[in-house]
């Protein structure tokens, strides 16, 4: 079956998102982005944190003309790439890890178009293509130092997704690093799922089973990584009575129902990273292999009023620390 006119159709549907239409892409002296989602909507989580950098970078006049395709079915996502690197667009944007594969792909057939994948590690350098990665050990280490500086119990947790996925054992691994980084003496509950493969990022079964047993167990301050799976986790933890912090992005957007219990996320500084990047591309410095993002914790919203002076002040040494390595989270980047 051809599902190549439903592409056409979700593409032309997409770009009344962007309208009004811009410039042609295939003239040289027009300079067109094309990002494509792996899943989800453009107003969600990381998408959305891509196509916001994106944004400024128009703004700054770094991009001509910006566009996105929302992959609906994951048997799409190479013919989204090729829809933007036939049309003679200069860079092409994937989100999300599960779209690594076909954005190699896409930079190897495409040597003279630029790709970022974002959240996409580079084993294989190419000279076309960048990941935009994070030191998310580092997120989870200033998560983990938060929860051992607020927890009344002197218990902690930390859930995530499979630790065979890089960052998601950094990210639980760091939280547990910056809990010792703190008090040693703090009971640190750590709980990486290992459940069918369908259900990754998305086991909300095994969260919520989870969260309710550290909570059970005494956790005071739960962190979840990993989709919904994290979601999950997180409003369970939270209805228990738990402070939570989030991952990736900033979850007070998003989740809503548990505002009052969310202190903060761990954030991959997305946008950020983005706009960099496209300053990079258009001053003839892009750098291919990987490129590293800022991480820091998201505002603390409702509980602004909450952390004292002594705690913001510590994690702001923290991270300084972290930044010129006089501290270490002590989590290898690559799985041994």
């Amino acid at each position: 079956m051809n599902r190549l006119p439903f592409l056409i159709i979700l593409f032309a549907l997409t770009f009344s998102a962007c309208a009004p239409r811009p410039q042609d892409c295939a003239r040289a002296d027009v300079f067109c982005v094309g990002l494509v989602t792996a899943s989800g909507s453009i107003e969600d989580g990381i998408n959305h944190e891509a196509w916001l950098g994106l944004q400024d970078a128009k703004s700054e006049k770094l991009a001509d003309r910006i566009d996105y395709i929302e992959t609906i079915d994951s048997r799409d996502r190479e013919q989204n790439i090729t829809y933007f690197t036939q049309r003679g667009y200069d860079v092409v944007i994937t989100v999300g890890s599960s779209m690594a594969d076909a954005t190699v792909l896409s930079a190897e057939h495409n040597p003279k178009i630029l790709f970022i994948g974002v959240e996409q590690p580079q084993p294989t350098k190419y000279p076309n293509l960048t990941g935009l990665v994070f030191h998310e050990d580092q997120g989870g280490f200033l998560a983990g130092a938060l929860a051992a500086m607020i927890t009344q119990t002197n218990h902690v947790a930390a859930i995530c997704e499979e630790k065979f996925i890089d960052p998601m054992r950094r990210y639980c691994d760091g939280f547990k690093e910056g809990v010792r980084f703190i008090n040693p003496k703090i009971k640190i509950d750590v709980m990486y799922r290992d459940g069918a493969s369908e259900n990754l990022f998305n086991d909300p079964v095994w969260a919520n089973a989870t969260a309710q047993q550290v909570v059970d167990n005494g956790a005071d301050v739960v962190f979840a990584a990993g989709g919904s799976t994290a979601d999950a986790a997180l409003k369970t933890a939270a209805g228990q009575g738990a402070a939570v912090i989030g991952a990736e992005t900033d979850n007070y957007a998003r989740l809503t129902k548990i505002r009052p219990q969310l202190v903060t996320s761990s954030l991959n500084d997305i946008r950020s990273g983005v706009h960099d990047l496209m300053r990079l591309v258009r001053s003839g410095q892009f750098p291919s292999g990987e490129f590293f993002g800022q991480v820091k914790l998201a505002p603390f919203h409702e509980w602004e009023n909450q952390i004292s002076q002594t705690v913001r002040d510590r994690l702001l040494e923290i991270e300084n620390g972290l930044s010129d390595k006089s501290v270490q989270t002590n989590v290898p980047y690559k799985s041994p």
